[in-house]
């Protein structure tokens, strides 16, 4: 029998989220509703109250790279040259209202370590020590992804440097 993830990646084939071990994809989106006012509330005034609802906001979801990484917008270092998948949203816990889609609240799945645990959990990312053979790589291609994102004009050469120097100063590669 399938795992539920796997059930839910086949049902939302397009947003390409992987099938990561643990991790639950609703493919739940969070939806809205225009409010009409009045024709005077660009002015500041409300003339329609209680408000008429019209129709919902278009939700558009990005598609996501091989490791559930968002591919859309700027990718800073740390999504260019990932630890972890990064999300835009979570799932509530089993606490309160399990499963529901927590609005506002992301999470960072860490990548896993070693070849030998990918394989034995089955998650589908290249593992840390797959991509970033040692440290000299891991530091290198931080420095690229930076450097590329400066020239572009989305960041300071002073923040490339801090990439720089957290890429130096952590255990990745090591």
């Amino acid at each position: 029998m399938e795992n539920t993830n796997e059930q839910e990646r086949k049902a939302h084939p397009k947003q390409g989220f992987p099938n990561i071990p643990g991790v639950k994809y609703t493919g739940l989106m969070t939806t809205g509703d225009l409010f009409d006012f009045g024709p005077q509330f660009k002015s500041g005034i409300l003339t329609t109250l209680p408000p008429v609802v019209t129709s919902p906001y278009p939700v558009f979801v990005p598609k996501t790279d091989k490791d559930g990484n968002d591919i859309a917008g700027v990718r800073f270092p740390d999504v260019e040259v990932p630890l972890a998948t990064y999300t835009g949203w979570a799932l509530r816990g089993a606490a309160f209202a399990a499963d529901d889609l927590c609005d506002g609240f992301g999470q960072a799945i860490p990548l896993v370590k070693t070849k030998a645990e990918r394989l034995a959990s089955g998650d589908p990312r290249l593992s840390l020590e797959e991509r970033y053979p040692n440290h000299e790589i891991y530091g290198k291609k931080v420095q690229w992804a930076a450097r590329k994102l400066q020239h572009q004009g989305f960041m300071l050469a002073e923040d490339v440097e801090r990439a720089v120097q957290a890429a130096e100063a952590s255990g990745i590669g090591k």
